[in-house]
């Protein structure tokens, strides 16, 4: 007994070396994992701030592209008016002759263009005047 009483120290003081030495060890691997951890929270928080400002800078953007497509609406509707005035005074230009020339649109058509616009009464055959003039069976002007 007295062997076991002289080696209890020493093995006393083995187990509480290899204690130690074990929760050194885990002591590290924390600390490890706390400057791993602290380092992704610090990335987290920068991307966090590059992201809130660039949030706060959309409605400033958006303000300026509103204004901007106001003033392209502007613009396109001032082209818009100065092409449909163009327009109308190019078809008021072809629709009225030179000077001198016969206003055509104007004048009363001749009587024999009347009477072809007329609508033909009930009966009556236009086409088949000038056969009936010669007779049924008439040879063909030309044959």
């Amino acid at each position: 007994m007295s062997t076991v009483l002289r080696l209890l120290p020493t093995l006393l003081g083995l187990m509480i070396g290899t204690t130690l030495f074990v929760q050194g060890q885990r002591l590290s691997t924390r600390t490890q994992e706390l400057a791993t951890a602290n380092n992704t929270i610090n990335a987290l928080q920068a991307i966090s701030e590059k992201q809130a400002k660039a949030l706060a800078a959309i409605p400033l953007r958006e303000k300026g592209l509103r204004q901007l497509l106001d003033q392209q609406n502007d613009a396109l509707a001032k082209l818009d008016q100065q092409r449909r005035s163009i327009a109308d005074e190019l078809q008021h230009v072809l629709a009225t002759p030179p000077v001198g020339r016969p206003d055509c649109s104007r004048e009363p058509l001749p009587a024999g263009a009347l009477r072809l616009l007329k609508p033909a009464a009930p009966g009556e055959n236009r086409a088949g005047q000038a056969a009936a003039a010669t007779g049924a069976g008439a040879p063909l002007p030309g044959a």
